[in-house]
């Protein structure tokens, strides 16, 4: 079976007025931009309340987190992303006003500060998904599988389920390395309760990222966090042109672009090696969903024959799996 390189690349399309998804992006840039007010204003009053009005490391530790990380996600081309990045700027515009609040009432617990802005935290971040509105709209594919792309044969009114585990290496290391800095705070006696709780909610977040199910049914390709279920990358059927087994070139991929792709807007999946096997989607948007994964051979088989069988073509031209 004749394989190729994994090319990420992003094509520019002129048109004449916005499309769905830059209106959705700009939609949720707007209401993120309260949240990002909320934020800075809380960074100043953070400021503020130092004698020395000096910046400490956990202001800047938090500013960094509040403004840059949901300001990045939502450049990132993905809806999804972009949604959620909208719910965690609010989410830290409760946050950053966790100290300068509690100077108002000092005679409340740490502990009760603590539940009142992580629930508050919570419910921002609720607000957030709500305020930034839907997704654009994906096109449907048309038609069947192209021609000569290999096809795993089905009987009529089969029913199938591939599944394959793989585990991210890099993505292990970068939670081993978050811990090793909450590690390194708390010994050194200057981490503020926040910073310590950020870092160990990155360290949980990271560590169930590095071990993902893929899974191939007549839905689509499903790719989820192993413990808990969790989806961390989908292509419904619905959206799926062909299905290919490729050879993944590490070239094309920045360093650190490890676990779920969420930063090129032209390609999306989970990459869990440096190179290798890897199971290539063409969706109807014009981008790309890659997973690295063994047998992907067999798995873009089982996508090509359930296009072929929806659109009614049954296996006519099909390649045989390999």
């Amino acid at each position: 079976m004749r394989t190729s390189s994994v090319r990420s690349r992003t094509e520019d399309v002129m048109t004449t007025s916005p499309t769905p998804a830059g209106r959705t992006s700009r939609r949720r840039l707007l209401a993120a931009a309260p949240a990002v007010a909320l934020t800075l204003a809380g960074l100043a009053a953070l400021v503020a309340t130092r004698p020395d009005g000096r910046f400490a490391v956990p202001v800047v530790v938090i500013g960094l987190l509040a403004l840059g990380l949901p300001l990045l996600r939502l450049r990132s081309g993905r809806p999804d992303v972009e949604r959620r990045a909208v719910g965690t700027s609010w989410a830290f515009a409760v946050i950053v006003w966790w100290v300068p609040a509690s100077r108002l009432a000092p005679q409340v617990p740490g502990w009760a500060w603590t539940v009142a802005v992580l629930a508050g935290a919570v419910v921002a971040y609720g607000l957030g998904h709500v305020l930034a509105g839907p997704d654009a709209p994906h096109p449907s594919a048309t038609g069947g599988a192209p021609a000569g792309a290999v096809r795993t044969p089905l009987a009529p009114g089969e029913r199938y389920l591939w599944a394959r585990s793989v585990l991210s290496r890099p993505t292990l290391v970068l939670a081993g390395v978050l811990v090793l800095a909450g590690v390194a705070l708390l010994l050194a006696g200057g981490a503020a309760p926040l910073v310590v709780v950020l870092i160990a909610a990155a360290v949980v977040t990271t560590a169930l990222t590095a071990v993902a199910r893929v899974r191939v049914d007549d839905a689509g390709v499903h790719v989820r966090q192993a413990l808990l279920g969790r989806p961390l990358a989908e292509a419904p059927l619905a959206e799926v042109r062909g299905a290919r087994s490729e050879q993944l070139d590490p070239e094309h991929f920045r360093w650190n672009e490890y676990g779920v792709l969420r930063r090129t807007p032209s390609v999306l999946g989970y990459r869990a090696r440096r190179a290798g096997e890897a199971l290539v989607l063409d969706l109807t948007d014009d981008r790309r969903f890659v997973v690295t994964v063994p047998d992907a051979a067999t798995a873009a088989g089982l996508v090509n024959a359930e296009l072929d069988r929806r659109a009614g073509q049954g296996a006519a031209g099909a390649a045989p799996s390999c």
